[in-house]
């Protein structure tokens, strides 16, 4: 490694694609079921259209992490944001919910991949001493787009139509393939690296798979139920409850993760992952819990705030865990088995959370997602020293 900076040239780089390629799928997220509405899809079809890119990345997550540790991780960029720049121009220029579905699902296909890269690539480019800030300051970037791009995508739809939304879509998308291909890869990323070991594991659960990352995984896939039932019921909430102003939760929640992650980033990388991870939680099961006896407008300020804080720095925590002192021959395949959690929980955990919300009502749903988030506390407390003890700092 030529810097011991973490914003050294590549980094630098590698942060301008993730946030462009953020952009670039975040302006069209909020337009995807009005547009399957629009070309006549019924509201059960335009809801899995809205999901489909979450579907089709947990279907190719075993293949991902191993495909890329085995070919160039530059190419895969590469090739990741060509097929997310062609699935939002085909959205454009093709109105067909057939076809539709097939570009969204390509769409998730290439988030499968580019997700489990930018970590790895991030793994290379950065100090191992600062690891922990590079990931968080990736986080940075997805958290941005998260607040800014559905609210400017619902502008740009409104302004232009879905046909336009999606074409400036694909013209960020594609200018994030650009960045990709000037991208300066370090030689370990340009090629497979050779095995540090030779592999007994055949075609078996190691081939695809890497074992120590999977408690992270879990740990992050339940702080995920809590943040994705949030996301998803928090307005109904507000409107049962009689709340004004509950979209703000989105806008609290993102300040603070754009806050939180750069210190976690750097916490995690003095003191380890327990030590920022543990009393995160805890702070994001505490504004669960406040949201669910708390039915007013502060209620919402405090869940907000927590779990930006709390989630938001714990999940980076974890994530930089995930490939901290992996081998290079299966940093793809930690970074991919990271992610398994999360998505999987933030497809069921709406599903449970509907069902809880509907039976118990909305203080029960609050108290679901803080004993989900302490669930994950509670794992990661009693076997989280065992799975690398040289990694966790006293």
């Amino acid at each position: 490694m030529e810097s011991a900076r973490l914003w050294n040239p590549r980094f630098a780089q590698l942060f301008c694609i993730e946030t462009m390629l953020q952009f670039g799928l975040y302006l069209t997220r909020p337009l995807i079921a009005g547009y399957a509405v629009s070309l006549g899809a019924s509201l059960a079809v335009a809801g899995f259209l809205a999901g489909l890119l979450a579907t089709a990345a947990l279907i190719m997550r075993p293949m991902s992490g191993i495909v890329t540790d085995r070919l160039g991780k530059k190419g895969l960029l590469v090739v990741s944001c060509a097929l997310f720049a062609v699935s939002a121009l085909g959205c454009a220029l093709f109105r067909s919910v057939p076809l539709a579905a097939a570009f969204l699902a390509l769409q998730g296909f290439a988030f499968a991949f580019k997700s489990t890269v930018v970590v790895s690539l991030a793994s290379l480019v950065v100090p191992a001493s600062k690891l922990g800030s590079g990931v968080g300051w990736l986080g940075v970037a997805y958290t941005i787009a998260c607040a800014l791009g559905p609210a400017l995508g619902s502008f740009v739809g409104g302004a232009v139509g879905y046909a336009g939304a999606f074409a400036v879509s694909a013209t960020l998308l594609f200018a994030g393939l650009v960045l990709a291909v000037l991208f300066k890869a370090p030689r370990e990323a340009c090629a497979h690296a050779a095995p540090t070991a030779p592999s007994r594991s055949g075609c078996g659960f190691a081939a695809w798979f890497h074992g120590p990352t999977l408690l992270l995984s879990a740990v992050a896939g339940l702080l995920m139920v809590a943040q994705g039932v949030t996301s998803s019921f928090v307005l109904l909430v507000g409107d049962m409850r009689g709340i004004e102003g509950a979209s703000l939760y989105f806008l609290v929640y993102s300040l603070a993760t754009l806050a939180a992650r750069p210190l976690a980033g750097r916490a995690s990388d003095s003191f380890g992952v327990r030590a920022v991870a543990l009393p995160m939680m805890l702070l994001a099961a505490f504004g669960m819990t406040a949201a669910a006896f708390l039915e007013s407008f502060a209620g919402v300020v405090v869940a907000g705030a927590c779990m930006g804080v709390g989630q938001g720095s714990a999940y980076c925590a974890l994530q930089a865990e995930s490939v901290r002192g992996v081998p290079q021959d299966r940093v793809g395949r930690a970074a991919n088995t990271f992610y398994l959690g999360p998505d999987l929980c933030m497809g069921l955990g709406p599903v449970v959370g509907g069902f809880v919300l509907q039976a118990a009502g909305a203080a029960a749903l609050f108290l679901f997602n803080a004993a989900a988030v302490l669930l994950g506390l509670i794992l990661l407390a009693v076997f989280g020293s065992r799975r690398r003890g040289s990694s966790d700092r006293p």
